[in-house]
């Protein structure tokens, strides 16, 4: 945990930003991403869908124009796992 909250750049987040774990550790931040950047990453894709529809994002129109709007008052924080070099991400909005 040192090593993510001393000795690594952070990034700025309208929410509480956290940092993903992948791998039993914790995973590289890549940057902010809009959908372009994300559907680069399907796998990031994907997961992201997964934990939004756990977050009660139950309306799949609403979920997929949320991220098909992504850049434009929310991102997808991007992260790549630096075991397995998985992507994986989560939104952010204000």
């Amino acid at each position: 945990m040192h090593e993510v909250t001393r000795r690594t750049p952070g990034f700025h987040s309208w929410q509480d930003p956290h940092w993903l774990v992948h791998c039993q550790d914790a995973a590289a931040f890549v940057g902010e991403v809009g959908y372009a950047g994300l559907a680069a990453h399907p796998e990031a894709l994907d997961q992201l869908r997964a934990d939004m529809r756990m977050e009660s994002w139950h309306d799949e129109n609403q979920l997929e124009h949320f991220l098909n709007h992504l850049g434009e008052g929310a991102t997808a924080m991007l992260f790549r796992c630096t075991a397995c070099g998985a992507h994986l991400a989560y939104a952010d909005a204000s």
